[in-house]
C-alpha cells in the first residue's frame, strides 16, 4: 500500500510567499486597468456634454450663460450654464420641474436664490436632488452624489465644471474687473458664440474636472453645480492642473484636505476667490474643447499655455504639441 507524503511546513510556506508575490505583481495591472475603465467613462461624460453644449448652441446661438445674475454681485436668480443643458442630455424633465420664479423662503437668503430652501430644492423629488450620472466621474469616490444642507435643500455634486478665466471670481465682476482677465467660454451673464472663440474651438477649454466635497461636511460646497460660484461650477485657469497651490474658496466653506488633492484656504469674501482644474486621474485632468473633443492635460503643462487654453479670444499660438 502506498502512502502519500504531506505538504512540509517549508513547501506551504514557500507556495503562500509564490501566491502572495504573483497577487503583488496582479494587482497594480488589475488597479490600472480599473482606472483606465473610470478615466474612459470620465471622457464619455464629457463628450456628453460638449453635443449637449453644441445642441444648445444650435438652438440659442450661444453657448448657456456662465451664470444669470440679474443683480451684480449676489443678486437673484443666480442660475448656471449646467441647468441650461439639462434637456440636451435627456434630463428635460427634472428641467421642466425647476421653477424659475421662486426665491428662497422669506428670511433664508437676502439674495431670492431660486435654487435654495424652496420647493427646487426642499424635498427628495426636487430638481435639485437629482443624482445625473453624466456629471459623475467614478475615479472621484470621496463625495457624496447628493447631500443636505439643513434649511437649505438637498443637492447633487458635479465633476464637471466651465472654465471662466484666467484670474478669479471677482476680475470678471464690472465693479471690480480686471484689464488682465481673459474671457473664458463661460462668464457672468455670459455664454460665448462659436463666432466669439476666435482662438479657434479646437484650441480652446471649455469645461474640465474638479474633485467633489468630502462626504458629512454640510458645509463643503465643492461640486455644487447650482452655486454660482468657484469651485462649486466654475474652474479658472490661474494655476495649473492638480496644483499645489491652495484653491480660495468663499469664507467658512473651505475645508482643507491637501492629502486628498482638495488645499484650500478661505477668501476674502468673493473677489479673490478661484480653483484649479483638479482630478484622481493620475498626472492630470480630463478637459473638454470647443470643438466637442476631449483631451488629457498633464499637471505639467506650462502655465502661460494652460491660461491660452482657457480664454476665447486671447490671439496665443498653440502648436499641437505644445502641450
Amino acid at each position: 500500500m502506498r502512502t502519500r507524503r504531506a505538504f512540509t511546513l517549508i513547501e506551504l510556506l514557500v507556495v503562500i510567499a509564490i501566491i502572495a508575490v504573483l497577487i503583488g505583481l496582479l494587482l497594480p495591472a488589475v488597479q490600472s486597468a480599473r482606472e483606465a475603465a473610470r478615466r474612459s467613462q470620465c471622457v464619455n461624460n464629457l463628450k456628453q456634454l460638449g453635443i449637449a453644449i453644441h445642441n444648445y448652441n444650435d438652438t440659442a446661438l450661444t453657448l448657456p450663460p456662465g451664470t444669470i445674475n440679474n443683480y451684480l454681485v449676489w443678486g437673484p436668480p443666480r442660475t448656471t450654464y449646467m441647468l441650461h443643458l439639462y434637456p440636451f442630455i435627456e434630463q428635460g424633465n427634472i428641467f421642466n420641474t425647476f421653477n424659475f420664479n421662486l426665491g428662497s423662503v422669506s428670511g433664508a437668503s437676502p439674495y431670492g436664490i431660486s435654487w435654495y430652501n424652496n420647493a427646487n430644492a426642499l424635498h427628495s423629488t426636487s430638481p435639485t436632488a437629482q443624482i445625473v450620472n453624466t456629471f459623475v466621474c467614478p475615479s472621484d469616490p470621496l463625495g457624496d452624489r447628493r447631500f443636505y444642507i439643513p434649511g437649505g435643500g438637498n443637492f447633487t455634486r458635479s465633476n464637471y465644471m466651465g472654465f471662466f478665466g484666467n484670474l478669479n471670481y471677482g476680475a470678471m465682476v464690472p465693479a471690480t474687473a480686471n484689464p488682465l482677465h481673459l474671457r473664458s467660454a463661460f462668464g457672468l451673464n455670459y455664454g460665448a458664440t462659436l463666432a466669439a472663440i476666435t482662438d479657434g474651438t479646437s484650441n480652446t477649454m471649455v469645461m474640465g474636472e474638479y474633485l467633489t466635497g468630502i462626504s458629512g461636511l454640510a458645509t463643503d460646497f465643492r461640486g455644487t453645480i447650482w452655486s454660482d460660484q468657484p469651485g462649486y461650477s466654475q474652474l479658472y485657469t490661474q494655476t495649473t492642473p492638480n496644483s499645489t497651490v491652495p484653491d480660495f474658496i468663499y469664507i467658512g466653506y473651505c475645508h482643507n484636505r491637501p492629502q486628498q488633492n482638495l488645499p484650500c484656504f478661505d477668501s476674502n469674501g468673493g473677489g479673490n476667490d478661484f480653483v484649479a482644474s483638479r482630478s484622481r486621474h493620475p498626472g492630470g485632468v480630463n478637459v473638454l474643447f470647443g470643438d466637442g473633443s476631449v483631451k488629457f492635460l498633464k499637471n505639467s503643462v506650462n502655465v502661460a499655455i494652460w491660461r491660452g487654453l482657457g480664454s476665447i479670444a486671447g490671439g496665443e499660438v498653440l502648436s499641437a504639441d505644445s502641450y
